[in-house]
């Protein structure tokens, strides 16, 4: 995918993280995404800091969710973020679909004074995209029989058989994961 973090920088006393994916989407998966199958594109960004002769210690972790369709009738792209309320945004193509998920300046991750001064840290982003899953799949077949999905019965084809159909079709999950350089909280310049 092209991800690396960019820098980590201290802005007044919170710990903030650039980074960006150049080259997201595969044509294999461009093409299906154009044609209007949905993708849940999931990031994970966590602080840790080193030990050593240990594993090291995750400090904070954050998580975010967005699904993105391709709407056929507007001909735009709806990336839906977040639950309680979910924030839903249009934009023009897959271009713009990389610039708003994908390049992420000084985003906040920690306060600086939650975390030992003096030790070593570095932040790790983990970018997962679903092209295809069966919630996703069980939605549309929920909206297209007319049925509630919250009725609690039960969807035609079984989960097992549609994991394995999503895997044969050589559309399962891509992801990436990139670690910072250290930083020690303590030795980084605030800035305004």
């Amino acid at each position: 995918m092209g991800l690396a973090i960019d820098a980590v920088e201290r802005v007044g006393n919170a710990i903030c993280v650039s980074y960006h994916a150049d080259q997201p989407f595969t044509p294999r998966l461009e093409d299906p995404l154009l044609r209007g199958m949905p993708a849940t594109i999931t990031f994970e960004v966590g602080v840790w800091r080193k030990r050593s002769l240990w594993f090291d210690k995750l400090v904070v972790a954050y998580r975010s969710e967005h699904k993105v369709a391709f709407d056929p009738w507007a001909k735009n792209f709806r990336i839906r973020s977040g639950l309680n309320p979910p924030l839903t945004r249009s934009v023009a193509n897959l271009d713009s679909v990389r610039a708003t998920l994908f390049a992420a300046r000084r985003l906040p991750v920690a306060l600086a004074s939650t975390l030992d001064s003096t030790a070593a840290h570095y932040v790790s982003v983990k970018i997962v995209i679903r092209p295809l899953s069966a919630d996703d799949l069980g939605e549309i077949e929920d909206w297209l029989s007319g049925s509630d999905p919250n009725d609690g019965g039960d969807r035609g084809l079984p989960a097992y058989l549609l994991e394995w159909a999503v895997k044969l079709s050589g559309l399962g999950d891509r992801s990436a994961l990139a670690k910072g350089p250290r930083f020690v909280p303590g030795l980084l310049d605030p800035e305004p």
